[in-house]
């Protein structure tokens, strides 16, 4: 996977398939993270978020951005759920109703900055 960000060119110089890699890759990210999401529910986004958060903070380096992931969605989470208990006044809100409110427009920034950097 590191040969393949570095371009296709350097991957096929290692005798890398990168049509099937990006395939496989594709299939088994999209199943784990639709069993995550199905196991845990839509707290299980913070899987999808937190790494995205990770690397815009942190840059693309693995020594840095694996752990910064996994603080990432710990604080996603954790900050959820303080608003989850304090938006409003004797309700509680789901965690998963406010992570969704956190994480759906910062997709849809991710998906419009994407498509303005091509």
């Amino acid at each position: 996977m590191t040969a393949l960000r570095s371009g296709d060119e350097h991957a096929r110089s290692f005798g890398i398939g990168v049509e099937r890699l990006r395939l496989i890759s594709l299939l088994r990210v999209s199943l784990l993270a639709a069993a995550a999401v199905a196991f845990v529910g839509t707290i299980g986004f913070i899987g999808l978020v937190g790494p995205h958060m990770a690397r815009l903070a942190l840059g693309e380096d693995h020594r840095f951005y694996l752990p910064g992931s996994a603080l990432a969605g710990a604080l996603v989470l954790s900050l959820a759920s303080i608003a989850s208990k304090t938006l409003v006044d004797g309700l509680v809100l789901p965690v998963g109703l406010v992570t969704s409110l956190v994480g759906i427009p910062f997709f849809m920034a991710l998906i419009m900055l994407q498509g303005r950097a091509r």
